[in-house]
């Protein structure tokens, strides 16, 4: 049978209870920003299914926890599908771990263009335009554990272009797609078309990342069913946006140099945003003596302090919201054949990195005031902390050890001279 065309926008894991994470500091424009992000990037998905003419909305689970979110988020989600209904758009919600349909208060009406899918079982909804039905729209809500049963989908019988909206699916790899002309899936955060034969089995993502771990754009999926074709196509949603950047240096790069290059860089991301605001963690790589003071408490600090300085007077805001080089120092040999504080430092440091048995007792100096359960917890050091700890304290240490000021106050000259 010909099958009409249709639009419907996919979305999922809105998450309005959380807000942006992995900000150690934040200017007043960015409290602001990691306070409304996810409601702000939820309204501009409901604003992309009026502005595309969808004609649904698909959501795929974890929209809100309200246990977390409170009164804010009921109504927020009321206004969005009461815009929704004003223009005829129907809204086919699979709750997910957070948004059971049964965690929605009952003196909180939905608009009666929202339709919830119940947990346990597959329910069907017709998709109808003037009267006529145009599609069939299957979903579940997910058991308490994420887990889906999806036992239940089928495609139409007499050819009608059917979708599935679920938190996830029991079906194994490769056969997501295969009950369904389109099965709307939820419950990861980073978009992805997981099956594409004989149905497409999709993965819209969150529309808004919210910590440094979920870079690059997010945002929602247009479905446009047209001549008998399945196509989509991602539109970005994020009011604010992760980026990680690279850069390298060599054993001629200086603080200046490596600031100005950094500045460069930003000046580069903000005309290519297209006015999305950015959060930018910095990988610095390469070797020589800068590579020695870029540590915590030294030169990383301030270089941060200066780009966020500049970042606040600058639109699209591009905040830098760390530095880190894991480049390892290289002390030249003979430094370690010193009979001076500097070579015992060194000694010392080479037994415990080449002798991960030898143990770093940092508990054993904590002051008494700090000696609590919080503190020593703290102090017990996994494999990775354990060398990261160990690089940035050579790293101090070869900094302090032979400043100039270092050298003149400790003699550092060698046994016999």
């Amino acid at each position: 049978m010909d099958r009409p065309e249709i639009r419907l926008l996919h979305s999922s894991d809105w998450h309005l209870e959380q807000p942006l994470a992995g900000l150690p500091v934040l200017s007043d424009a960015l409290r602001e920003i990691a306070r409304d992000a996810a409601y702000r990037a939820a309204r501009q998905v409901v604003e992309t299914a009026l502005v595309e003419g969808a004609d649904a909305l698909l959501l795929s689970g974890d929209i809100v926890d309200l246990a977390r979110s409170g009164p804010r988020a009921i109504l927020f989600l009321q206004e969005q599908f009461e815009r929704l209904a004003a223009r005829g758009v129907e809204v086919y919600w699979a709750g997910g771990v957070v948004d059971r349909p049964d965690a929605w208060p009952v003196v909180a009406q939905l608009p009666d263009n929202v339709h919830r899918f119940p947990v346990g079982r597959v329910e069907q909804f017709d998709l109808k335009r003037d009267r006529t039905t145009i599609a069939r729209i299957q979903g579940i809500s997910s058991q308490d554990d994420g887990t889906v049963e999806a036992s239940g989908f089928h495609c139409d019988a007499n050819g009608l272009f059917t979708v599935g909206v679920a938190y996830g699916t029991s079906d194994s790899p490769g056969r997501e797609g295969d009950r369904v002309d389109y099965m709307a899936l939820g419950g990861r955060h980073r978009r992805a078309t997981v099956d594409t034969e004989p149905g497409i089995a999709h993965y819209s993502g969150t529309p808004q990342g919210r910590s440094p771990t979920e870079t690059g754009p997010a945002g929602c999926t247009l479905v446009h069913v047209h001549d008998g074709e399945t196509a989509t196509k991602f539109i970005s949603t994020d009011i604010v946006r992760w980026v990680d950047e690279s850069l390298e240096i060599t054993a001629s790069t200086t603080l200046e140099q490596l600031e100005e290059r950094l500045d460069a860089r930003l000046d580069k991301l903000r005309a290519k945003s297209q006015g999305t605001s950015l959060l930018v963690s910095w990988h610095i790589r390469g070797a020589g003596p800068l590579v020695t003071t870029l540590r915590p408490g030294g030169d990383t600090d301030r270089l941060l302090h200066r780009l966020r300085d500049r970042a606040e007077t600058r639109s699209p805001l591009c905040w830098s919201v760390d530095l880190d080089c894991h480049s390892p120092v290289v002390p030249p040999e003979e430094w370690y054949d010193q009979e001076t504080i500097l070579g015992d430092f060194l000694r010392q440091l080479r037994t415990f990195e080449e002798d991960p048995s030898t143990k770093l007792d940092l508990e054993s100096l904590l002051p008494d005031q700090l000696s609590n359960e919080s503190w020593r917890s703290i102090a017990k050091l996994q494999s990775v902390e354990r060398a990261e700890l160990l690089e940035n304290a050579k790293k101090l240490g070869i900094e302090l050890l032979t400043s100039p000021e270092a050298a003149a106050e400790l003699d550092l000259v060698s046994v016999g001279d």
